[in-house]
């Protein structure tokens, strides 16, 4: 089951990382479907015998990680659309994978983070330039270097939910 579930959230996953990277936008569809992903495999769970508390379990863990996206992005950590992925992915994982998805989210979004910040000094003094035929996304992600550097952490949620989902 994890692995049909895994390659049902490979396409919206997949989107969300490439304009999260490209535009630092979120798109709402990849949201959509991977909570709707989450509530589909609980129900058939539910249905198949293993109980209603499957789908009382996605409901509390997706609303935790509701909660947690609500704050981060309230706080200027993020953007909303990150924090309406991290409750998607809260509804995938279930209170079983809510620990491994805020650590794999938390660590790899640090690691991340440090990259972005390794990079901003070389960036911002001309030692790594970029040619003139560079895609105009690439030169835009060097702008933000420049001035002022964000994390496209829709990469970070979906590193976490790749590790809640190995963890099951």
């Amino acid at each position: 089951m994890t692995l049909v579930l895994g390659l049902a959230l490979v396409p919206p996953l997949l989107s969300a990382c490439l304009w999260d990277v490209r535009h630092r936008l979120i798109p709402d569809w990849t949201v959509l479907w991977v909570g709707g992903v989450g509530v589909a495999a609980s129900a058939l769970a539910a249905l198949s015998g293993d109980g209603s508390s499957a789908l009382v379990g996605i409901a509390a863990a997706g609303a935790i990680c509701l909660l947690v996206g609500a704050l981060a992005a309230r706080g200027g950590l993020w953007g909303w659309g990150d924090g309406k992925l991290f409750g998607a992915a809260g509804l995938v994982v279930g209170v079983d994978g809510l620990m491994p998805l805020l650590m794999g989210t938390a660590l790899s979004g640090g690691l991340f983070a440090l990259f972005l910040i390794a990079l901003r000094g070389p960036v911002r003094s001309g030692v790594i330039a970029l040619p003139a035929s560079a895609p105009r996304w690439l030169k835009a992600e060097q702008t933000r270097l420049r001035r002022h550097p964000s994390v496209p952490y829709a990469v970070a949620i979906t590193t976490g939910l790749a590790t809640a989902l190995m963890k099951a």
